[in-house]
């Protein structure tokens, strides 16, 4: 029998959730440092609490569920570990309580009523390899959101992957670029492991970012400082990586992406477009940082959810993105009625 309760204090930097996080199929919004340091500065940010559900039997670990309550427009929500910061939700089962979830009808039922009171249950955003299991576990029929994730598939030689995706007009005007900002200046890309470097650049990222995005959360300084948190910790476990982009010493870009079995996944890019723009720093590093992943072992280059138009320039494809909302009770009902009119305009 599968025991399954709430264990809001999870430590998700022990042992026992590491071994269940490698060999489920979630996604490295769901890793062990990402969680951590989410829990350790969002939640309270959030005005919001944990509620994490666990999945045991006979004490072991089988999986879990990271979640977070709070108020908001008076609603009761319950909803996936999001704030605008985590690009995919997903579960993190082991095969065993997959195969469970398959045969047990009231696994969903019991994993609902560990919750608690709630209003609505929303969950996004949803990879679409991660909607049959939602659809199980919340009973509920995804609804497709308006945006879209973009990845693509790597393989080695860069030059021959280069060669079949990149888009002919960004490929020649990457490497024309390219040649004349390293025959006029000193251009250097960097891949950083320094604690204090990390978190300057990414106080650098929020500089150059400042401005260029509307309602951009990085701009907040807990969000700030929850990233410099997944930056210098993911650094050191390889879960996450920062680049640096430099012309003459002088900072010219920042990236920012977290790291999961041979994928890569960009998450945060800031540039000086006003000084350097003519060179194109931003596809440049997505160029580089390509060549690198690639000569060391990675396959895929994820560019997250988003519809930029450069995303299909470097080959990647589109995959639409879902939410599930499960209302628990007449109100969570109208909210739910409310949203998915909101879906469809």
């Amino acid at each position: 029998m599968v025991e399954i309760k709430r264990e809001d204090d999870f430590d998700f930097l022990s042992r026992e959730y590491g071994d269940i996080f490698a060999c489920s199929d979630a996604t490295a919004f769901q890793s062990p440092v990402w969680l951590h340091c989410f829990h350790a500065n969002l939640i309270k940010y959030a005005d919001a609490r944990p509620l994490t559900i666990t999945f045991r039997k006979e004490g072991e670990l089988l999986g879990l569920v990271a979640l977070m309550q709070r108020k908001k427009t008076g609603l009761d929500l319950v909803e996936a570990t999001d704030m605008g910061v985590s690009d995919y939700a997903a579960p993190v089962f082991g095969s065993e309580l997959q195969r469970a979830l398959e045969v047990d009808s009231n696994l969903a039922a019991r994993f609902v009523a560990a919750i608690g009171p709630h209003d609505l249950l929303r969950v996004r955003p949803v990879l679409p390899g991660h909607r049959d299991i939602w659809q199980k576990l919340l009973q509920q029929q995804p609804c497709q959101l308006d945006f879209s994730t973009h990845a693509v598939q790597l393989a080695q030689p860069f030059d021959e992957w280069r060669a079949a995706h990149l888009d002919d007009r960004c490929k020649s005007m990457i490497s024309r670029k390219a040649r004349r900002w390293n025959r006029q200046h000193k251009v250097q890309l960097e891949r950083l492991s320094d604690p204090k470097c990390i978190e300057l650049a990414l106080s650098n990222l929020v500089k150059l970012r400042r401005g260029r995005f509307d309602g951009d959360p990085i701009q907040t300084a807990e969000i700030e400082s929850f990233y410099a948190a997944v930056a210098v910790a993911g650094a050191q476990s390889s879960q996450a990586e920062t680049w640096i982009l430099t012309s003459d010493g002088e900072v010219v870009g920042v990236l920012f992406g977290l790291t999961h079995q041979g994928r890569f996944l960009y998450l945060l890019i800031g540039a000086d477009y006003d000084g350097h723009g003519r060179h194109s720093p931003g596809l440049q590093m997505y160029d580089q940082i390509i060549e690198d992943w690639i000569s060391r072992g990675g396959t895929c280059f994820d560019f997250t959810i988003g519809d930029e138009p450069f995303k299909t320039d470097f080959g990647a494809r589109a995959e639409p993105m879902s939410i599930v909302l499960r209302p628990n009770n007449l109100v969570g009902k109208l909210a739910t009625t409310f949203l998915q009119k909101q879906l469809r305009r």
